[in-house]
């Protein structure tokens, strides 16, 4: 019978109940729902300074690369496709010498260097070598080219006659 007499409980303490639950509780849910908001808050300003930070690398990352020139060989592979596309363009006119090689070599070795704003070969970016070597294989200033052949037409005639 005992057991009975605690299980029945009068409608006043059934409804002191759940207030009990809510001031024993309430503290402890207020503190943990606000230790989470400071956590996701946390967590945004961490993300955020990542965020940041990546960008931060990439732009060095791209910068780096911007500045890295091309290595010594690369550089001589440079200059010699200049000489070549010289070489080929005045052999075509039936006009070579080695001054005209030399003027048309400085003049595509000029528009290259121009196209990058650098001022050396050996300054031109690296991961813009095969770009490079491309523009130099595709180079054709006919006007250029013309004013050399004539040039070095003008020196052939003077030294046979």
């Amino acid at each position: 019978m005992e057991n009975k007499e605690l299980s029945v409980q009068n409608s006043e303490q059934v409804q002191m109940i759940p207030e009990l639950i809510k001031q024993t509780l309430g503290p402890f849910f207020t503190a943990m729902t606000e230790m989470m908001r400071q956590n996701t808050e946390a967590f945004q300003q961490v993300s955020t300074a990542q965020a940041v930070m990546n960008d931060r690398m990439a732009a060095l990352e791209k910068q780096i690369r911007l500045n890295t020139p091309v290595t010594r060989q690369q550089a001589k592979y440079l200059k010699a496709a200049i000489k070549d596309k010289a070489t080929e363009l005045l052999e075509k006119s039936s006009a070579v010498d080695s001054k005209g090689v030399q003027k048309l070599c400085l003049a595509i070795k000029k528009e290259a260097l121009s196209f990058y704003g650098v001022s050396a070969v050996e300054e031109i970016p690296k991961h813009e070598y095969s770009v490079a070597m491309n523009y130099i294989a595709t180079w054709n200033n006919m006007r250029t080219v013309r004013d050399v052949v004539k040039e070095v037409r003008m020196r052939l005639s003077e030294s046979e006659g």
